[in-house]
């Protein structure tokens, strides 16, 4: 008996750090998720696997698909971070009411200016916030070289000024011991390749057609020259482009993790997915045909969509 009492009293210190731990744990799993985004968040056409004839198109036309979201889809056929969220507290809740379709960072109605005052503006405040934005900001330019059109690609101060602009909204709104999580801006400029590997999967599927026809990220899926850039020239320049916004928003996370920028004296956790070109990130993953769908050749399909899902939630400190 001496010695079984002995035995337990030596093990309390471990039962109780166990439970501290375990209690920390819970604690660090957050109570609302919310996310602001565009196309990708809205999982526009994800199952659409057609596109040659006016039926397939049916598909396309529909647009968002929002239960094969990465971030909340319902669908079986995603696990998404809610889902996966969900498998260590049931009653952790998530939308994605910030979000649409052809928002940008720093442009239009809808950035992240706009959608960040939405996010803080809800009802019940979210205690993490993870940001999925920054292609519609490549494919919506019309070049890469400033002398070339009047709508060139966001330089790194006009593209770091607009990252601010939506982190000093939700440091200062959000509550205390929060985390905002920004994903990497996708590798649109792989794409064309991804696509043209598609359409020689099937008959039906005619991919370049249906970007020059619809206007799809022209500076990324063209194989032409486009004000005055050949193809080759953009790819090139948007390599270069792509990974500083990248890294801007790493640099961006660190300023507001140390309050180096004076804007978060609060301490809300600024984390980035994009860590560096040799590290697994939404920044660096490169779609090949079977992560696109058959309707556009250009968004994530719904294995894709499972995979932005894996890629936020491995590099996601607030689990």
């Amino acid at each position: 008996m001496k010695l079984t009492k002995i035995s337990l009293l030596g093990l309390a210190p471990a039962f109780a750090l166990c439970i501290a731990m375990t209690s920390m744990q819970a604690q660090a799993l957050p109570g609302k998720a919310v996310a602001g985004g565009d196309s990708i968040t809205m999982a526009f056409a994800a199952d659409c696997r057609y596109n040659r004839y006016f039926w397939d198109l049916f598909c396309l036309l529909g647009g968002d698909q929002p239960e094969h979201s990465w971030f909340d889809g319902n669908s079986s056929s995603v696990d998404s971070v809610h889902d996966k969220y969900k498998q260590l507290d049931n009653t952790i809740s998530a939308n994605k009411n910030a979000a649409a379709s052809g928002s940008e960072m720093r442009g239009g109605s809808n950035n992240f200016a706009t959608q960040a005052a939405n996010i803080v503006a809800q009802s019940t405040v979210a205690d993490h916030v993870e940001i999925a934005l920054g292609g519609n900001d490549i494919c919506n330019r019309g070049c890469t070289d400033p002398n070339n059109c009047a709508d060139p690609l966001y330089t790194e101060t006009e593209w770091r000024s607009s990252v601010q602009a939506g982190l000093n909204t939700l440091v200062s709104g959000l509550p205390t011991g929060s985390t905002v999580y920004l994903a990497g801006v996708p590798r649109v400029q792989d794409l064309r390749a991804a696509g043209i590997a598609k359409q020689a999967t099937s008959s039906r599927i005619r991919c370049e057609s249906v970007w020059s026809s619809y206007d799809v990220c022209n500076i990324a899926t063209s194989g032409s020259t486009l004000n005055g850039e050949s193809h080759a020239t953009r790819f090139a320049a948007l390599e270069i482009a792509q990974r500083r916004y990248n890294e801007i928003l790493l640099e961006e996370a660190g300023a507001y993790n140390s309050n180096s920028s004076g804007q978060n004296p609060r301490g809300i956790e600024v984390i980035s997915n994009y860590v560096d070109e040799s590290t697994a990130s939404t920044g660096t993953f490169r779609f090949t045909k079977d992560d696109i769908d058959g309707g556009d050749c250009f968004h994530p399909s719904v294995s894709g969509q499972n995979k932005v899902a894996d890629l936020m939630w491995n590099n996601n400190t607030d689990k």
